[in-house]
């Protein structure tokens, strides 16, 4: 220890330190791929900032110069960008065996989604993710499919007449937007729980699950998010707080609607649905926290 604190030999023991630190931050999860160009970036944070809040434009700028498929270091992810259809097919339907899983992120995966679980859509390939996959399929079966027609047509007759009727018959200017938000999840609420949301554009219900969810959906997004890609960043002070808020506030309504739904089905009174299905599935075997993500929120983003 006292050779190391000699004047002569500090400094070079600290830069040996520095390095070896930076060099274990700056370590990808995937090695460098070989044989396919790669976008130049800085030490431990990669191409973030190259990127911006626009990865799509940036991306496809690159591809006039890389060509159409290249690898991004994202912080310490690899990640690889196809830009054309011809790409995207080859690497979809070639290599789909390879593709069946999704990457976790930590603040969706680890934060958002530690105690209710992944929807089928964002979770890993695993024996949970798919048992919840077979169940799915059973209920969205020919025969299912058809027992759901009624409620789409409903949905669809409804919004309509709100428009003409807010709209004074087409005469008054007003936002669609709203109006197929409250479609969308109304008809995913009914789908997968038998629960319709009987109010206008509104609804409290409409307002609190629509708001969670695009706020869910930006913990999810590369461009928003650092703390998924930089390690470092996840020891912010109050960095998951937000998402601890949304996760419980998800929570919240997901197994209202679940408890909601089981005990019509114990009275008798509950109509077709998607969750239904799969509570009656004696083959399911699926229980709260892997039932309640089961929904397809994310068609409420518009």
């Amino acid at each position: 220890m006292q050779l190391l604190l000699q004047p002569h030999i500090l400094p070079f023991f600290l830069v040996a330190v520095l390095y070896a630190a930076v060099k274990v931050l700056d370590r990808t999860d995937i090695p460098k791929i070989k044989g396919l160009p790669e976008i130049p970036g800085l030490p431990i944070v990669g191409s973030l900032y190259a990127l911006g809040d626009n990865h799509a434009k940036q991306a496809a700028e690159w591809s006039k110069k890389y060509g159409p498929v290249f690898q991004v270091r994202m912080g310490n992810r690899r990640i690889v960008f196809a830009n054309t259809f011809d790409s995207v097919k080859n690497l979809w339907i070639t290599n789909q065996s390879a593709l069946i899983s999704r990457p976790k992120l930590h603040t969706f995966h680890t934060v958002v989604s530690s105690s209710e679980g992944f929807t089928i859509g964002t979770s890993p390939w695993d024996e949970s993710c798919k048992a919840r996959r077979k169940a799915a399929a059973t209920a969205l079966n020919r025969p299912a499919v058809q027992s759901y027609m009624p409620i789409i047509d409903y949905e669809c007759t409804k919004s309509i007449k709100e428009m003409m009727l807010n709209s004074e018959g087409g005469t008054k200017d007003i936002d669609p937007a709203p109006y197929f938000g409250r479609f969308a999840l109304s008809t995913s609420l009914t789908l997968n729980y038998g629960e319709r949301i009987d109010g206008d554009i509104d609804d409290s219900l409409l307002q609190e699950i629509t708001h969670v969810e695009r706020e869910v959906s930006n913990f999810r997004s590369t461009a928003n998010n650092w703390a998924d890609y930089v390690p470092l960043l996840r020891l912010r002070p109050g960095g998951t707080t937000k998402a601890l808020e949304y996760k419980k506030r998800r929570a919240t309504y997901m197994y209202r609607l679940i408890d909601m739904l089981k005990k019509r089905i114990a009275d008798g009174t509950d109509t077709p649905c998607i969750t239904g299905n799969v509570l009656k599935d004696p083959e399911a075997k699926l229980n709260d926290g892997k039932l309640a993500p089961t929904s397809f929120f994310g068609s409420t983003q518009c």
